[in-house]
């Protein structure tokens, strides 16, 4: 069975279903459930205190999307229930169908990719909570700090994710050789181009605070790790260090060790499972996104001004959308 056009196979091709070990269902099984619980405590526990003035006012998982929708951000109200709310439990719900199936067809195994793609969206209102944890940061009349509902909120996602990736490490995998050599060259220069992005993106500050109130104050991802510190916010701090950065970094240069040997004609399957690994838990484009709506929307909690870093990271995120075009294309065959 050959992969279709304009597709980059993820499992090994061939007839009739995998059964997944028991061993493994039983450990995605026991994470799952831990995820469930975790999630289900994360509705009501409260993820920040925001502080006004003399005010100070606790926000759950619900309470501070009533809060965007209140602050006229419903765009980001509605994604966040969206990933947030109410995804992680359809999430988790598929990936016990699979453990309970225990043999995976075709059907199954699209399921599952699509569901280890998505996972990630799941930390947009955790980076929400970074954003504001951030330009609060070190401010007179404004202020916030992280509760408990962070950390629980952050393992039910973290549990879920590891449960996917269990139940997908039991399939055979396969490392793709491409069909047309002369197109995987042309498009090496995007690995270079994609480097650029990423130090720009991680480098240059994204959002600037020009508003009456607060001091005015630039901040790039970079950046942000110590003003969570000040925060008092550890945990959102290595979030951030985690998964913006030093996940980003080690996939690129995966992603171009695989590149490399594959141009040489050694295909190396662990290589490539590494970078898809890394791209599935590398959450740019989360923390993009959830920059991308704050900017538009945010001017009704603080006006910000977007810099060249949310620049670099919207070009990042468009490079990455071309690398994996080429590579598609690339590796179709007739």
């Amino acid at each position: 069975m050959r992969p279709a056009r304009g597709k980059l196979t993820l499992f090994a091709s061939g007839a009739g279903r995998v059964k997944l070990p028991a061993v493994r269902r039983a450990v995605a099984g026991l994470l799952l459930t831990v995820a469930f619980v975790c999630n289900l405590k994360a509705l009501s526990l409260p993820f920040m205190e925001l502080r006004t003035g003399l005010k100070h006012k606790p926000y759950s998982l619900l309470t501070s999307t009533k809060m965007l929708w209140s602050s006229h951000l419903q765009v980001l109200a509605v994604l966040v229930v969206a990933f947030s709310v109410i995804f992680p439990f359809v999430k988790i719900g598929i990936l016990a169908w699979l453990c309970a199936v225990g043999r995976l067809a075709e059907r199954e195994r699209r399921c599952l990719a699509l569901v280890e793609r998505l996972g990630k969206w799941s930390m947009l209102d955790v980076f929400l909570v970074c954003i504001i944890l951030t330009l609060t940061s070190g401010q007179l009349l404004v202020g916030a700090k992280p509760l408990e509902g962070i950390p629980v909120f952050v393992a039910a996602i973290v549990l879920s994710m590891i449960a996917g990736e269990t139940i997908s490490s039991s399939l055979p995998h396969a490392a793709p050789k491409p069909s047309s050599p002369k197109k995987f060259r042309h498009s090496a220069w995007l690995l270079p181009l994609a480097g650029l992005a990423l130090i720009g993106a991680l480098r240059y500050p994204f959002l600037r605070i020009h508003d009456w109130f607060v001091a005015d104050k630039s901040y790039s991802i970079m950046t942000v790790i110590p003003a969570l510190r000040q925060a008092g916010a550890t945990l959102p701090g290595q979030i951030v260090g985690l998964f913006l950065i030093a996940i980003p970094v080690a996939t690129w240069v995966v992603t171009g060790a695989w590149w490399w040997r594959l141009r040489k004609g050694e295909p190396d399957r662990i290589t490539y499972q590494l970078m898809l690994l890394g791209r599935r838990w590398s959450m740019l484009d989360v923390f993009g996104l959830a920059l991308a709506v704050f900017a538009c929307e945010g001017e009704y909690l603080m006006k910000t001004e977007v810099r060249s870093g949310a620049l670099c990271l919207a070009a990042l995120v468009g490079v990455q959308l071309v690398v994996q075009a080429a590579l598609a294309r690339a590796f179709a065959r007739d």
